[in-house]
């Protein structure tokens, strides 16, 4: 089955729009024209814009191309729907890249301003340029995602003690199509009594890795780092607790320093004025529902709601995650008290079907 273009403009695109239908199905591609069907100098372009980004949206791996005066009108508004992502087509390079980077399944194109190179090359390179499905590129869409779906970020966090469990985990297509990161829960029993499956070098003969995060649970946490950066390319965060018996800023720093993000973890009973000193070197505070060292414990309740209101309030500007006790039943008032993003383990991998756990999570309002 052909892949169908849905194609729309208003006045100032019809010329454009009419050019470009003809020319596409004579290269033998299936176009639906959604008007305007003639010319008239009154129309407005939303309908139009609207009419294609809800024919995109409603069926899958079709593309759009729009068109208005200058392309800036009906970008907008097809930008105003949910899974649209519609970008201005005013060369080919915009077009590739625009697909390749960005999997955009809108282009528009105007009717009235010349563009760098002839439009139907444009229309063609976009129709013909597939998405990347790079690892950078996928993370940076779920994160757009979360704007217009005004969702949180729900991470699956692995906590096993061998590697047969870990690579089941990891590779559960449904979740991996709904986690744009994993975290790794990393328990050495240095700091509490229980120790956890992460051997980077076995953990690396696994193929196409997502974006993962470490949660160290260690009173070292710097060899870990390195040997994680060192064998997993697709490494991107590590967390380290506030607890540890060393000194956290070289720590911090020299994990920066490796071109990870960083992060503080929070203990039940830990103060939030340990993150002052440290604040600019953060980009993300995570606070703990549950003691560590074990999955599957119940949240802490109002203690720990109130702390991660406190550390929104103060540090605005910082991702603030939540990590231990997470379910159905506290994640709304976790959302509510300002978490950005969920750390989620028994309540997917204990469910029947993890991929629809993880999600139900996701619907939650902001």
């Amino acid at each position: 089955m052909k892949q169908t273009i849905y194609i729309g403009a208003d006045h100032a695109g019809f010329i454009m729009k009419e050019s470009l239908k003809a020319k596409l199905e004579t290269h033998g591609h299936h176009v639906e024209d959604l008007g305007a069907h003639e010319l008239d100098p009154k129309d407005d372009y939303p309908q139009y814009a609207a009419d294609v980004a809800r024919a995109v949206t409603n069926h899958k791996g079709a593309l759009g191309i729009l068109s208005c005066g200058n392309a800036e009108g009906v970008c907008i508004a097809a930008n105003k729907f949910d899974d649209v992502r519609a970008g201005l087509g005013f060369s080919n390079e915009a077009a590739r890249t625009m697909r390749q980077d960005d999997n955009a399944n809108i282009i528009c194109i105007p009717g009235r301003i010349e563009t760098i190179d002839d439009p139907i090359e444009i229309a063609q390179t976009f129709i013909k340029t597939p998405f990347k499905q790079a690892a950078r590129h996928k993370r940076r869409l779920a994160q757009v995602a979360q704007f217009e779906n005004k969702q949180v970020e729900i991470v699956p966090a692995i906590l096993v003690q061998n590697f047969d469990l870990f690579k089941k985990r990891i590779l559960n297509s449904g979740v991996r199509k709904l986690a744009s990161i994993w975290q790794i829960d990393v328990l050495d029993d240095s700091m509490f009594e229980s120790r956890s499956f992460f051997d980077a070098k076995q953990i690396s003969k696994i193929k196409d890795l997502p974006e993962i995060e470490l949660h160290l649970m260690a009173l070292d946490p710097l060899p870990i780092i390195e040997e994680w950066k060192f064998n997993i390319p697709t490494l991107r965060r590590v967390i380290i607790h506030a607890e540890i018996d060393k000194p956290l800023k070289p720590i911090l720093a020299y994990a920066k320093n490796l071109g990870l993000d960083v992060g503080l973890a929070l203990n039940p009973e830990t103060p939030i004025k340990i993150i002052k000193p440290l604040v600019h070197l953060l980009d993300t505070i995570l606070i703990m529902g549950v003691h560590p060292g074990a999955s599957g414990q119940s949240f802490l309740g109002k203690k720990i709601l109130k702390k991660i209101k406190k550390v929104t309030k103060k540090y605005p500007n910082i991702p603030i995650s939540v990590d231990g006790g997470i379910n159905q039943d506290s994640v709304q008032s976790i959302i509510n008290a300002g978490a950005q993003q969920l750390c989620v383990s028994s309540v997917i991998w204990k469910a029947k079907d993890p991929a629809k756990a993880l999600n139900s999570l996701s619907t939650y309002d902001v």
